[in-house]
């Protein structure tokens, strides 16, 4: 790669972050600049939720049929090299599959039954997007056998645009989305039931419709989001009387929940939440899904963690929400009114607006509801 190559990329790669595109464009058009700086046979960019760092979606690129049940079964129920979630925790989150596994990428599960079996490709190069401590999106490219591996180079220049992809993921999350609001017309949440081996047995009547707004079905691929909590309840494993943990013949079947903030193609906000449940006969326990519209309390620290806000600032907002005064506002923070108004400058600036009541019409209206702002 020539420096004037990694030069334009990095600057038409922050252009892009700051170009207040949706997931899909921003995705699509960022892949097309990263291929020419690093080439790549196929693409899978993943946006994250970063309360749990489970994928909320995924986009791919001319990786063909490839399962999301399967490939999700090995980020999140079993044991492998390079995870998303530990790539997270390390200050490089950037990893080459041939240098992680001393070139015997046999001994990843990954690599064996989706990469090479499903996927054709022969080398992975996986990274993680992250910005303002959280982490926002992830990425997975691909080689095809013939093709050179990817280096330590190509590494460390995807370690250069971390912030700036994870920036624009971030961006995407306080997008609306271009279609119609979709009239939320199912009552109380839907629930689908998972067998041990996260075949879908049962789902109620109103599943149908908020699995189509989630990007699946009940016939062929299910969502995304429900595909990975689904995959991290199998994954969960307790410890064993012998101190055995994992997916081994000793460990213990799931016991732990998870959850998940994703957005619908209408603009809608879902929070997705998987338990296991016993089935009272000493069967291994089969797995329960509620999908059900999110409400303001659940989205909020995510719209606020997506424009950038501080902790302090993100504070200030739920106040402003609450209709509290500024002085009130002060008192409960111990902070000064100038203080208060310094913050409510610094918030105005990150959101995009001038006054506390654009502030509330702006992240309450038209990200929640997606829906047009009052008097407008």
């Amino acid at each position: 790669m020539t420096t004037s190559v990694a030069g334009s990329t990095l600057r038409e790669l922050d252009t892009l972050s700051r170009g207040g595109y949706g997931f899909e464009e921003f995705t699509l058009q960022a892949a097309d600049v990263l291929r020419r700086a690093v080439p790549f046979d196929g693409l899978c960019v993943g946006m994250i939720d970063p309360s749990t760092n489970l994928l909320a979606r995924s986009i791919k690129f001319d990786l063909g049929e490839v399962s999301d049940g399967n490939f999700l079964y090995w980020e999140y129920a079993e044991e492998d090299v390079a995870h998303f979630r530990e790539l997270a925790t390390r200050p490089v989150g950037v990893s080459v599959l041939d240098q992680e596994t001393g070139g015997d990428k046999n001994v990843s599960g990954r690599f064996r039954e989706v990469i090479s079996a499903e996927i054709g490709a022969e080398h992975e190069l996986r990274g993680v997007t992250r910005v303002g401590g959280l982490m926002w999106g992830t990425y997975a490219m691909y080689r095809a056998p013939g093709s050179s591996a990817f280096n330590v180079a190509e590494a460390d220049f995807l370690q250069r645009l971390e912030t700036t992809l994870a920036a624009g993921i971030r961006a995407s999350t306080i997008v609306a989305s271009a279609a119609e609001a979709m009239h939320d017309s199912a009552s109380g949440p839907a629930v689908l039931v998972f067998s041990p081996s996260g075949a879908l047995v049962h789902a109620t009547s109103t599943a149908a419709e908020r699995l189509d707004d989630l990007g699946g079905g009940l016939e062929g691929e299910l969502p995304v989001p429900v595909t990975a909590i689904v995959a991290a309840v199998r994954g969960a494993r307790a410890v064993g009387a012998d101190g055995a943990s994992g997916t081994g013949p000793a460990a213990a079947e799931p016991v732990a929940a998870a959850q998940i903030r994703a957005r619908g193609l209408s603009g809608r906000w879902y929070s997705l939440h998987a338990a296991p449940f016993a089935m009272g006969d000493g069967d291994r326990p089969q797995i329960a899904v509620t999908v059900e519209s999110a409400t303001p309390p659940q989205i909020l620290p995510l719209l606020t963690a997506a424009y950038g806000l501080t902790e302090r600032e993100a504070t200030i907002v739920q106040a402003m929400l609450r209709g509290e005064s500024t002085h009130a506002i002060g008192q409960s923070l111990f902070l000064s009114p100038y203080t208060v108004q310094d913050h409510f400058k610094s918030i105005f600036e990150k959101i995009g607006v001038s006054s506390r009541r654009e502030v509330a019409t702006r992240v309450f209206y038209g990200q929640y509801l997606n829906a047009p702002v009052p008097g407008s």
